[in-house]
């Protein structure tokens, strides 16, 4: 079975991030933090190795002060109307953490709420050949 390439994942990962900022009631302005490729180095999808996990994440800068909660609770109510189950719903911890799996691609998304009370938002793949080639 082929997979997307690296280029591919990197869209769809920043679509996903997209589309979920573009629900939120207030825009942020959207700082990178991470954007990468990392090597599936124990696949959760029991394939072959050599496969990679392409991410993208980002601070979620210039909120409105003190609607952390509303943001996160804006988030998760988008993702499950839009074919994401929650696999981890921290939201009630002072460093808030939920998670996603998007049920047709795969593609995981989380928010989290660093100590300092800041907020990072980002997406990945499930493990792909940055080729786009095959498991065989």
């Amino acid at each position: 079975m082929r997979t997307l390439t690296h280029d591919q994942a990197r869209e769809r990962a920043q679509e996903h991030i997209d589309s979920a900022v573009a629900a939120l009631p207030a825009q942020p302005m959207l700082t990178l933090q991470r954007d990468d490729a990392l090597e599936c180095d124990d696949p959760k999808d029991r394939g072959p190795r050599g496969r990679y996990e392409v991410g993208k994440t980002y601070w979620l800068d210039e909120l409105p002060g003190g609607r952390n909660a509303e943001i996160v609770d804006v988030l998760v109510e988008h993702w499950t109307s839009h074919e994401f189950r929650v696999l981890v719903d921290h939201r009630d911890a002072d460093d808030r953490f939920v998670s996603v799996q998007h049920t047709g691609d795969a593609f995981r998304m989380s928010v989290t709420q660093s100590l300092e009370g800041d907020l990072s938002l980002g997406a990945s793949s499930p493990c792909i050949w940055l080729d786009g080639g095959t498991d065989d």
